[in-house]
């Protein structure tokens, strides 16, 4: 039955991973030449090898440590959407232990996959950017899962970090599934679906501990989602085929690690209650949300920001936009992290 979860919960954040199939068999991402920062490769952390890429046009900028979703899809397929960030970041994907690359050096023998592992990894990883990269500070993005990850190294060593943004922002999961279950519901009843009514209330209030019962009610969930969304799932899932086709080792490990890593690490998202566990953050704090979020449901993750005690906190809602906001509204994203964030890091020793 976790297993059933496993797909109900995660086939959407799963297909989100798979990015555009034109990353460079070899592990090189795409249009990596000509930057003045331009390298791939395996770096020591937390005693295993790990995979990272280093892209941008300009040393002198920030640096901005992208913290992947999931659990377990790195963003090394979807490298090209991230190149315009680079004239204004210095940008750096990491497969996560468990995930992409590093899966696919260790496979099902990968250790130690917790998320306070993970996190620990990636305090770890930004000192030896700051380190190799001559920074005091570096800008922190976390996306999905990896804003769960993300809050967790801010709360290790804010000093690392000059700010925090979450995208897709996690904070307590079963708040998220409660507002999932009205929306499906309202939705519901403005179709006058009968069946679809009964079957809601039969399941009653969502437990997302409760593997059958959730996993039966979030197959309603497209009904309520964002069409930027499903529009930008659908075209992921066409491309899936063709990833696994141009990198034969490489594009099938991103699948393989979200499949072992999910068992591992869904439990701490069920978990999750950042406005508990995570009610102030040492570090500039910016919420760059999709206005129609529902996976993590945005009326939460703002109820999250308003919590948090923090030196700086900036809230940008973007109309229109889901889950995928710094995807699937790439210029008013980029907007807010070169005209918001970027200036605000910068002053705080990025």
């Amino acid at each position: 039955m976790a297993r059933l979860l496993a797909l109900a919960s995660s086939v959407l954040l799963l297909i989100a991973g798979m990015g555009l199939p034109q990353a460079r068999a070899n592990g090189m991402h795409p249009g990596c030449a000509g930057e003045a920062l331009c390298q791939q490769r395996f770096v020591r952390i937390g005693g295993i090898d790990q995979w990272i890429s280093i892209a941008g046009e300009s040393p002198a900028n920030p640096v901005l440590l992208l913290v992947h979703g999931g659990p377990g899809i790195p963003q090394w397929p979807a490298a090209e959407r991230f190149k315009p960030w680079e004239k204004s970041f210095t940008v750096v994907l990491w497969d996560q232990r468990g995930a992409g690359h590093t899966f696919g050096r260790y496979g099902a023998k990968t250790p130690d996959v917790t998320l306070q592992r993970i996190a620990a990894d990636g305090v770890e990883l930004s000192r030896y950017l700051c380190r190799t990269l001559g920074k005091k500070k570096i800008v922190l993005l976390g996306h999905s899962w990896g804003t769960l990850v993300g809050v967790r190294m801010v709360q290790q060593a804010p000093q690392l970090f000059a700010a925090y943004v979450g995208t897709g922002q996690m904070a307590d999961f079963h708040a998220d599934a409660l507002i999932q279950y009205r929306l499906i519901l309202a939705k519901a009843r403005r179709d006058h679906d009968t069946a679809e009514l009964q079957a809601l209330r039969a399941l009653g209030r969502p437990d997302p501990a409760n593997a059958r019962q959730y996993a039966a009610y979030r197959k309603y969930l497209p009904t309520v989602m964002a069409p930027s969304d499903l529009a930008y799932l659908k075209a992921q899932r066409a491309g899936a085929a063709a990833l696994a086709a141009a990198h034969p080792k490489e594009g099938p490990d991103v699948a393989a690690g979200a499949k072992f890593s999910h068992p591992l690490l869904w439990p701490y998202v069920v978990r999750a209650d950042l406005p508990k566990t995570a009610a102030a953050l040492g570090t500039a704090f910016f919420l760059i949300q999709g206005q129609r979020d529902v996976l993590a449901a945005t009326p939460q993750a703002v109820h999250y920001y308003r919590v948090v005690t923090a030196p700086y906190k900036q809230l940008v809602i973007i109309p229109n936009a889901g889950h995928f906001a710094l995807l699937t509204a790439p210029g008013k994203f980029l907007h807010a992290l070169t005209g918001k964030v970027r200036p605000v890091a910068i002053a705080r020793g990025a």
